[in-house]
């Protein structure tokens, strides 16, 4: 659930944050028995309890998110005007399949229930803010730019305790970096994950994908001048893939099937926005709640979580936005627009001759028919 998101620089009305009402242990204890798989049919008392202490843990990190949020955005304007600023919580559904991937994890101490991401042009940009950044709080980094994840993430990470203003406490929000063709990279892997049903943002998925978006990652670092592999293969490879995998036809029908949901955006501004997709179906619906309707708003999300948790295919978040048109982009994996990820990916694979092309050029140079121009 998304809890702010701004556009130009308009800050949206922030939820209201919460105090912790149960001690660390009783948090720690609720995310370990949430990882019992028969807890709703055999305790469903006990179930209600810990979702309860989940719901007010997550609450927990909105002020230190609000405000870690605002400081992100006033950097980010400040070195790129048309930056994009988002926050959200992490959904419950997310919360707890990252403590079954990772048992060992206590939820007390999970560190991206709270996030917030600044979009900006180019990767100087993402320095400059990360040094402003780290002038105002003691972060911790992670740079998935100079070492990318081995599936091809780029981005910044940066890690920190904030205070709670309602309870005094500190709890973790992460802040991501990212230019804007990171985050086209991004998106594009949730959307294939949204239409097929892979996990692929957690490495996890067919190994086709997996290398395409390897091999994408790779020439778009290229493009950006940035750390990548210099493998010679890389670019062939991502050109095989693309035709194996009918990249361009998928993407196409990833952005039709969702259409009509922008097309059904109203003109007048609302404060929530409802989205449900049905993966299998390839069908979505998206309903809008005006600021006074909030409450209203989250009663129809936790319905929403509910037939989630009973049907795999469905997807439902709400999100705050700043404005409609800030929605897509803020959020473009909902709206499967991968029109940016695919606008490059055919720079970088179109942008050396095939092996074709090339013997044909080096035929026309022994000839003498074709003049090469000079650099200058």
């Amino acid at each position: 659930m998304s809890v702010a998101a701004f556009s130009e620089a308009r800050e949206t009305k922030r939820m209201a944050p919460e105090k912790l009402k149960y001690s660390k242990n009783a948090v720690q204890k609720a995310g370990k028995d949430l990882l019992r798989k028969k807890l709703i049919r055999n305790d469903p008392q006990r179930f209600k309890e810990c979702m309860e202490i989940l719901s007010n843990w997550r609450a927990c990190h909105i002020s230190a998110l609000n405000e870690v949020t605002r400081q992100l955005d006033q950097h980010s304007k400040s070195e790129d005007r048309n930056s994009i600023v988002v926050a959200r919580l992490k959904r419950t559904p997310s919360v707890i399949t990252k403590l079954q991937r990772n048992p060992k994890m206590n939820l007390d101490r999970m560190q991206d229930i709270a996030g917030c991401r600044s979009i900006v042009k180019n990767p100087k940009a993402v320095e400059k803010i990360k040094k402003k950044l780290k002038k105002s709080y003691e972060l911790r980094e992670k740079d998935y730019i100079s070492n990318p994840k081995s599936d091809g993430y780029r981005g910044i990470h940066l890690i920190g305790k904030h205070k709670n203003s309602e309870d005094g406490n500190e709890y973790q929000v992460e802040i991501q970096l990212r230019t804007q063709l990171q985050h086209a990279w991004a998106t594009a892997v949730e959307i294939v994950d949204l239409f097929t049903n892979q996990t692929l943002k957690s490495n996890i998925g067919k190994k086709t994908w997996k290398d395409f978006f390897l091999h994408a990652s790779n020439q778009f670092a290229k493009l950006e001048r940035k750390n990548h592999d210099k493998n010679a293969n890389s670019e062939s490879e991502l050109s095989r893939l693309v035709n194996q995998l009918n990249i361009y036809k998928k993407f196409d029908a990833f952005r039709i099937s969702l259409k009509y949901i922008e097309q059904a955006t109203p003109k007048k501004q609302h404060a929530y926005a409802l989205i449900k997709i049905d993966t299998k179906e390839t069908r979505g619906s998206v309903k809008f709640f005006m600021e006074s309707k909030f409450l209203e708003a989250t009663e129809n999300y936790l319905e929403g979580e509910k037939d989630s948790a009973k049907n795999e295919n469905l997807v439902v978040a709400l999100v705050n936005v700043a404005s409609i048109d800030n929605l897509k982009d803020a959020y473009p994996n909902y709206f499967a627009d991968s029109s940016h990820f695919i606008e490059n990916l055919r720079r970088v694979v179109i942008r050396k001759p095939n092996w074709i092309t090339r013997k044909l050029m080096k035929w026309l140079d022994s000839t003498g028919l074709v003049e090469r121009p000079k650099n200058n």
